[in-house]
C-alpha cells in the first residue's frame, strides 16, 4: 500500500473553504490565534462561517492580555487541526461583538488558507480556468452533469445542482461514470460516492467520490492531469 502523502494545498474557493471552517465549529476544535508579527500564541474556536457575508466568527480569546491586543483592522494567523489534519489562514479583525461581556471577533472570510492533506494520492483543486466536468448516469433521468472542485488519482469532489443530489447517498456505488478532461479527452470509470454535503440555501451539493476500479493507464493520464493542475495553480498564487 503506498505510504500516506502529507502535503500543503492551497485552496481559494469559497465553497471549500466554508466547509472546512464549518467543520472545525461543528467539531469545537481549538484553534491557536497569532496577533500580526506577534510570536505569542492564544486558544480560541470558530463560532461561526457565512458564506452570504464573507465573514467568519472567533470567540474571545483565552487571555485578556490578548484580547485587548485585537482592535478592528488587526491582522491575525489562525491555525487548527481538523482530525489531525492541519488548517491555517490569514485574515483581520472587520469588527468586535459583544453579548453578555464575551466578546466574539468578526473575521473577513480569508482569500485563501493551506490545508495539509493526508491521502495516499495528492489532490489538487480546480479552477474556474480549467473546467472538468462529472457525467453521472442516474435511473430515469440518464444522467446528470456537474463541475469537479478537486481531483486525485484515487477520487474527485464534484458540484451538482442541489436539485439533482437527491440521486445520490454515501456510500452508492455509480457505475459509467464520465470525466471529461483537458483536451477534449474522457475517462469513463466505476465510482462510489463517499461523502453528499447538500447547501439547500445556494443551490448546490458536493459530492466525494473515490474511484472503485481504474485501469493503470487512466491513473497515469489522472496524475498527470493533477500534476499540470497544481503546477498553474501555484502559477495563479505567485
Amino acid at each position: 500500500m503506498p505510504e500516506t502523502l502529507k502535503s500543503e494545498q492551497t485552496i481559494s474557493y469559497q465553497p471549500h473553504m466554508v466547509n472546512l471552517l464549518r467543520r472545525l465549529q461543528a467539531a469545537r476544535s481549538l484553534v491557536k490565534i497569532k496577533i500580526g508579527k506577534d510570536t505569542d500564541e492564544y486558544n480560541s474556536i470558530i463560532l461561526e462561517a457565512n458564506y452570504d457575508t464573507n465573514e467568519l466568527y472567533l470567540d474571545e480569546l483565552n487571555s485578556k492580555f490578548g484580547h485587548k491586543k485585537i482592535k478592528k483592522g488587526t491582522r491575525i494567523n489562525v491555525d487548527g487541526r481538523l482530525q489531525g489534519v492541519r488548517v491555517q489562514f490569514q485574515t483581520k479583525v472587520i469588527g468586535i461583538d459583544n453579548t453578555n461581556s464575551i466578546a466574539a471577533y468578526r473575521l473577513a472570510l480569508p482569500k485563501n488558507m493551506l490545508y495539509q492533506q493526508r491521502r495516499r494520492h495528492y489532490r489538487a483543486s480546480v479552477n474556474g480556468d480549467q473546467k472538468l466536468a462529472i457525467v453521472l448516469p442516474v435511473p430515469l433521468k440518464h444522467h446528470v452533469m456537474g463541475d469537479i472542485v478537486d481531483i486525485s488519482a484515487s477520487g474527485f469532489c464534484s458540484r451538482l445542482d442541489y436539485s439533482d443530489s437527491i440521486n445520490f447517498q454515501a456510500e452508492q456505488a455509480i457505475y459509467s461514470a464520465t470525466i471529461n478532461l483537458p483536451g477534449r479527452n474522457e475517462i469513463t470509470c466505476d465510482i462510489q460516492v463517499r461523502s453528499v454535503r447538500s447547501y439547500p440555501d445556494k443551490g448546490y451539493t458536493l459530492i466525494g467520490s473515490q474511484f472503485i476500479e481504474i485501469q493503470p493507464n487512466q491513473q497515469t493520464h489522472l496524475e498527470r492531469i493533477v500534476a499540470m493542475l497544481d503546477r498553474n495553480h501555484r502559477r495563479a498564487v505567485n
